[in-house]
């Protein structure tokens, strides 16, 4: 994909609008004097748009030229604390001072690593040591939980930095250039591990490209962020607001409720959001009424066919499957009509680092054979297919195999059929002992709220017309729940039988 072709995506987007050249020229300011980071492109956007509004929340909105200022004010403190090459860690919810914060750390050219704020504070604290953090700043909810799991930690929350601002002082510290963005995994498979990617400026370009084309970006259209600001997912979502101009919606504590009303009264025409979220957004009666919505991106856990098909039976053709990994970035986009005709699959494969599925003996997958995904050498763990068309569906996690009497079964095709069941809100299938077998299934419902009580002899009836022998449950139960990430992903080693496994 070449640079005319990006530079074409990026005009579509009515980006460089009123006057693309004065644009360009600033763009060039701005990139010599920080660098590349997202803090430069926040500047750049406030040059060129300082009273547009870029974070709306329920305490106000905060325009760019006033979130520039805000983390400006706050890189002052910050210098006396953050060394050059230091690390800042931050732990926070979705606000403003947090977004202020991170821009702040950028500006200095710090390592800025973002911690999960659904960990135990035992997790913050050894991923702090681990990292040596020169300085924690965290909301005030989790300042006690932190200190007391290790007293030593330099901490302080994002009120006391604020507070010790000098806004009458003559300069503000010299930005510096060097300072990244470090996330965390999700955790779902074991121990959250740090991702420190570094993007190939030609990979970056052409991934954009690809999805500002197949997204229709528009500058300035208002988003409703679903998801925390310190995944992936949620950190993307930010980057593009900030760049294009777009007022973005935060919520500290969202809820379906809330979503819900922003959907209908703010005229939100993009959403992003994670598979779970959605779930409970086609619960509200309201919802398939919101008259400016025209983009839902979905990500971060898998989105089974029963959700992507009420989705765009109430919405209509506007929702995007993006597929992605925290080591290896975004994989695939499935647009709205590839959904429509195959929504179980995760699209075309982005134009970026070289993709392949690759076998169990190493070689390369062809159309229609089982292989894992691998993104520029980095092995991401996921199991799929490819089509002749060249559109990606995943099957499962390589470590969720369960081999069944010489049979390889991955649970999530099981839970895909299982889940549409009326009677079942979600499912997960995992493997147990078997003499005979080696492993037999087992699966673990949640009962939908707003159906009546099943009978054991409808389920069983319901499991055999549903599912052939090698892919039936042996034994299964209802659960209240089951485990999950802040982002709605099962976290499958926590699963245990049911209770009738034997």
């Amino acid at each position: 994909m070449s640079v005319r072709a990006a530079v074409r995506a990026v005009l579509s987007t009515g980006l460089l609008w009123p006057s693309p050249l004065r644009a360009v020229v600033l763009g060039g300011r701005v990139a010599a004097r920080y660098g590349a980071s997202l803090y430069s492109l926040t500047v750049w956007t406030a040059s060129r748009c300082p009273d547009a509004p870029a974070l709306i929340e329920a305490s106000g909105v905060t325009t760019f030229r006033g979130l520039v200022e805000r983390a400006d004010l706050i890189a002052d403190t910050l210098a006396t604390r953050v060394p050059p090459g230091g690390t800042l860690g931050l732990l926070g919810r979705n606000h403003s001072a947090f977004v202020a914060t991170l821009l702040a750390g950028l500006r200095l050219g710090v390592r800025v690593l973002l911690l999960n704020t659904f960990h135990a504070p035992e997790q913050v604290a050894r991923v702090a040591r681990e990292h040596q953090l020169d300085l924690l700043v965290a909301d005030e909810e989790f300042l006690a939980g932190v200190q007391g799991a290790d007293p030593t930690l330099p901490i302080c929350s994002a009120a006391t930095l604020e507070a010790l601002q000098r806004p009458s002082a003559p300069a503000h510290v010299r930005a510096r250039r060097g300072g990244r963005l470090v996330v965390l995994t999700s955790g779902s498979t074991g121990q959250p591990k740090v991702v420190d990617r570094r993007v190939r400026p030609g990979e970056a370009l052409r991934t954009l490209t690809a999805l500002l084309t197949r997204l229709d970006v528009r500058a300035g259209a208002p988003t409703l962020l679903t998801l925390p600001l310190f995944h992936g997912h949620g950190l993307m979502t930010l980057a593009l607001s900030l760049t294009f101009g777009a007022p973005l919606h935060l919520f500290r504590r969202g809820t379906a409720e809330l979503y819900e009303r922003a959907l209908l009264t703010q005229g939100i025409e993009v959403l992003v959001v994670a598979p779970t979220v959605l779930h409970r957004l086609l619960e509200r009666p309201a919802m398939g009424r919101a008259p400016t919505l025209r983009t839902i991106v979905c990500g971060s856990a898998p989105l089974s066919v029963d959700l992507a098909t009420r989705t765009l039976r109430r919405f209509g053709p506007v929702l995007f499957n993006l597929y992605g990994a925290s080591e290896a970035g975004l994989i695939a986009l499935a647009t709205p009509t590839q959904l429509l005709a195959a929504p179980d699959s995760v699209g075309e494969l982005l134009p970026g680092a070289p993709v392949v599925l690759r076998r169990e003996d190493g070689g390369r997958a062809a159309p229609g054979e089982v292989g894992e995904v691998v993104v520029g050498g980095v092995r991401t763990g996921d199991v799929g297919h490819l089509s002749a068309s060249g559109w990606l569906t995943l099957r499962g996690r390589r470590d969720d195999l369960i081999i069944c009497g010489g049979e390889n079964v991955y649970p999530e095709e099981v839970e895909g059929r299982i889940a549409q069941l009326p009677y079942v809100r979600a499912c997960a299938v995992l493997g147990v002992p078997s003499e005979e077998y080696g492993q037999r299934l087992a699966a673990l419902m949640v009962h939908e709220d707003t159906h009546p009580p099943v009978p054991d002899t409808v389920v069983e009836a319901d499991l055999r017309a549903l599912l052939p022998r090698t892919l039936r449950p042996a034994c299964w139960q209802f659960v209240p729940a089951l485990p999950r990430t802040a982002l709605g992903k099962l976290v499958r080693a926590q699963l245990r039988p049911p209770e009738n496994a034997r």
